[in-house]
């Protein structure tokens, strides 16, 4: 019995040895036959494509704008200059080495320990993103691979890495792929990039071992370590390629040292992007990133060509942009060393897609966008977002009509002031919107809680810091503050009955010859109920009508929207920092930021948010030339609320003199009446005698060009829409002051940007166009845009300064909110909830309670 159990054991065990024996023997064949499978897909994959190696030329990318025309292309129209090898220093042949693979002449065409590696750390971060390639295997995928990152791409990739280096010899090899690696900026080759960033050849003796270095330290993120697009990330990476080339004996520590403290190249020798119209890079760039963030394309992809890009971009609206930003009058006076700086954006109302924008008034290619990446202050331009909103889609007991308290008041220390120093008891929502009124803003936030006012504007997509949680938010007041195209892109729901969309700049991005094609699957967001978003319209719509937003306006169309001002920290009560302006027609949302960055005691800005609405009027009125004019169109079901009979405030009228061209002006300016009034404008002689010299005028500006020194007094009579004459305003005299300032500083005042006047018929127009700008006479507050209380301080003739802060007939208006250090904590009643001063941005310098209502 025992030796029957020992056979069937010894059975046994042969039995399970030769499983085992026959699964080694299925492995070993399953990786010889994987092996040789792999070099023949490599093999058939190189022979069907290999024309690739050899032509470094391709369909271009081509840009389309919204019409499908053709907006640019991204590959040059030169040659690309082809380097042979043995025509390259062996300095930068041993710098990509150093970087990129220092065991390219030991391996054949995979190096296992880095591809190891990189699956080990593609497994801990749970992506495919990692490197590891070798320059065999970049050079496969540059060449004949797709983009995706996927493992069964990393494979194909992998065999045809083998079938190269049985094919052909490292040198060769090592020729192709320095003569097409992506190098930044549109270049390909090492040959090209030389010539673009040094400006002489690789074989040049000028080139040196600091510009070996630059250029191996591209290829790992070109966009990041351009030299010219991020000069100190460029230059710590092509110092590590330094020292690699140090550490692997390439150079002595003297060339180390000596390399690493050569300057950078400053300036390209030709554009990227060359038949690129100058103006739309920063709606270029933006679109490139998006490529890449949201649809996979790199940006070295679409310069390799083959893709067809078609985007929302608006030529005309584009083209609007930068005929008025050329324009030095349209912007505040320069400072001592620079000059203001702003930003603009439009995109559709309805979807969201960009039409255009403005990085800045000096954009550098793919530098700092101030509509994207710039975050400041809103001003009261954020009252719709955090408070108005909010209060009346919470409960059904706010809306226009709704009585706000308006008193002059304290919560917890903080005493926000409205910007005409006037309070009452009361005041309509409505009336408090259009008129930009503070305290009523900040009363309602307090009502509703500030919880509230931050989690509607987390669903605006507006960022928040943690130390925002306070009343100052209200008025904009943030810490970091928010961007223009955050601001656009939040106001679509006010035309869209409540949906946000999303700001976006591609609809569609394929590849045919490669199979592929994305397109953009629209993101929308319900932010309001439709009764809320009509019904913040509206207010929005009679602010530009008969508010602090009628610069907006544009004849033929409907418009609305908020102007807003944050207060100086560096200046007096007379100085803005931000100037803000958010509107929209029923086809596109447009948002306007000027001021300085960064603000100090040479740089102040004594202008509004006048300027910041006149520059969405006047884009906006060109970029929809020939377009048909529309109504907004209120959603169905929405009872639209009547509002109340309001209070007529009489009419108050200031009249200054001014020097235009060496020819006296009076500028009348008047607030109060309604928003149906027209106006009769009368010179009143110093025999009491009145001359018409404007009828059935509906502006609240006038200027009358004086031809005899005669001393004229000025009224204003109303009239209201049945043509009825109502109560006129007090007889004025001319206010000479702001003029003896001029002449006492020597300047001859040309005009200022903070107000555009219309000139009536017979009165000479400096411009040609019939318009002329002057500075509002209203002195004192720097908070109304329109021309209600605003200082006269502006931009002169040929650069000097106007008249600086005259008082005008009405006194110093003080600034809403005080700074920091005043006493006003900015906090806010009820709870557990203590007030909390945001800290200043070093950057910006950012003070949360100095905001201004314009």
């Amino acid at each position: 019995m025992a030796t029957k159990a020992k056979k069937k054991v010894r059975k046994k065990k042969n039995n399970l040895l030769m499983i085992a024996v026959g699964f080694a023997v299925f492995l070993i064949l399953s990786v010889i036959g994987g092996y040789f499978a792999l070099l023949y897909a490599g093999d058939r994959m190189i022979a069907e494509n290999e024309q690739k190696l050899k032509d470094l030329r391709t369909e271009p990318t081509v840009i389309y704008d919204k019409n499908g025309k053709e907006m640019t292309s991204l590959i040059r129209q030169k040659n690309r200059e082809y380097k042979p090898i043995n025509e390259m220093p062996k300095i930068l042949i041993n710098a990509f080495l150093a970087v990129e693979d220092k065991r390219f002449f030991e391996h054949k065409g995979i190096d296992m320990v880095r591809i190891g590696g990189a699956i080990i750390n593609d497994i801990k971060k749970g992506s495919l993103a990692e490197g590891g390639s070798t320059i065999t295997q970049q050079l496969a995928r540059n060449v004949f691979l797709t983009l995706d990152q996927t493992f069964w791409r990393k494979t194909k990739e992998m065999s045809i890495a083998i079938g190269l280096e049985r094919r052909y010899s490292k040198d060769q090899i090592l020729e192709m792929y320095l003569n097409r690696i992506y190098l930044g900026e549109g270049e390909f080759g090492v040959e090209d990039a030389s010539n673009y960033y040094f400006g002489h050849s690789v074989s040049s003796e000028k080139f040196t071992i600091a510009k070996a270095a630059m250029l191996a330290a591209i290829p790992k993120a070109p966009t990041t370590y351009s030299p010219f697009n991020n000069p100190e990330k460029a230059k710590l990476r092509r110092d590590t390629v330094i020292r690699l080339m140090y550490e692997q004996g390439i150079i002595t520590e003297a060339q180390k040292n000596e390399a690493q403290a050569e300057p950078l190249p400053t300036e390209p020798t030709e554009v990227a992007g060359a038949s690129l119209k100058k103006g739309y890079r920063a709606f270029f760039d933006h679109m490139v990133e998006e490529a890449e963030a949201k649809y996979g394309v790199t940006e070295e992809e679409l310069y390799r060509g083959g893709w067809q890009v078609y985007t929302t971009f608006d030529p005309k609206v584009q083209d609007a942009m930068i005929a008025e930003y050329a324009n030095a009058k349209n912007f505040p006076k320069d400072g001592a060393k620079r000059g203001v700086e702003s930003a603009m954006i439009v995109v559709d109302a309805k979807n969201g897609g960009i039409a255009g924008m403005m990085g800045g008034r000096n954009y550098a290619p793919k530098g700092f966008n101030y509509a994207t990446d710039m975050k400041r202050q809103p001003g009261s331009s954020f009252k719709p977002l955090a408070v108005y909103a909010p209060a009346i889609d919470t409960d059904s007991k706010w809306g226009p009509n709704s009585s706000l308290s308006n008193k002059k008041q304290s919560f917890n220390g903080y005493e926000p002031r409205n910007y005409n120093n006037k309070y009452s008891d009361s005041v309509s929502m409505n009336r408090a919107l259009i008129d930009s009124l503070n305290v009523p803003a900040v009363w309602l936030l307090n009502e509703i809680g500030v919880e509230t006012g931050i989690n509607y504007l987390q669903k605006f997509g507006i960022e928040l810091a943690p130390e925002d949680r306070n009343l100052a938010i209200a008025l904009g007041g943030l810490s970091k503050g928010t961007s223009p195209l955050k601001m656009a892109q939040a106001y679509t729901a006010f035309v869209n009955g409540g949906v946000m969309s999303e700001a976006h700049t591609i609809t569609k991005i394929e590849n045919k010859s490669e199979g592929v094609v994305r397109e953009y699957e629209g993101t929308q967001t319900a932010v309001l109920k439709p009764q809320t978003a009509w019904a913040v319209h509206t207010m929005l719509e009679r602010a530009v009508q008969e508010g602090t937003g009628k610069a907006a306006r544009i004849s033929g169309r409907h418009v609305a929207g908020k102007t807003g001002t944050t207060q100086s920290i560096a200046g007096d009560s007379n100085v803005n920092k931000d100037a803000w302006f958010v509107g929209y027609t029923p086809e596109y949302v447009g948002a306007v930021w000027m001021g300085f960055d960064p603000e100090d005691k040479q740089h102040l800005m004594r202008q509004g948010s006048s300027l910041t609405a006149q520059m969405f009027s006047k884009v906006l009125a060109a970029g929809l030339k020939g377009v048909k004019a529309t109504d907004f169109v209120r959603p169905d079901g929405v009872v639209e609320e009547q509002p109340e009979e309001e209070a007529v405030e009489p009419l108050q009228l200031a009249a200054d003199l001014t020097l235009d061209n060496n020819q006296l002006k009076v500028v009348l300016n008047w607030i109060g009446g309604a928003a149906d009034y027209t106006y009769d404008v009368y010179r009143v002689k110093p025999n009491g005698e009145r001359e018409l010299i404007a009828e059935g005028w509906k502006d609240t500006t006038f200027v009358d060009a004086l031809n005899d020194p005669t001393e004229y007094r000025y009224v204003v009579v109303p009239r209201n829409a049945q043509g009825e004459e109502q109560t006129p305003s007090p007889i004025t005299s001319i206010n000479s002051q702001s003029l003896e300032n001029l002449i006492q500083a020597g300047e001859t005042h040309h005009e200022d940007s903070n107000s555009q006047v219309q000139i009536p018929d017979g009165t000479e127009a400096d411009n040609g166009d019939g318009t002329i700008q002057f500075p509002p006479n209203f002195g004192g507050g720097n908070d109304n845009p329109d021309n209600n209380g605003g200082q006269s301080g502006g931009q002169g003739q040929n650069g000097n300064p106007g008249n600086q802060g005259n008082p005008g007939n009405f006194g110093e208006i003080p600034p809403d909110i005080a700074n920091p250090g005043n006493g006003q904590p900015g906090g806010f009643t009820g709870g557990n909830q203590q007030p909390v001063q945001p800290a200043d941005g070093a950057q910006q310098q950012t003070d949360p309670f100095g905001t201004n209502g314009g």
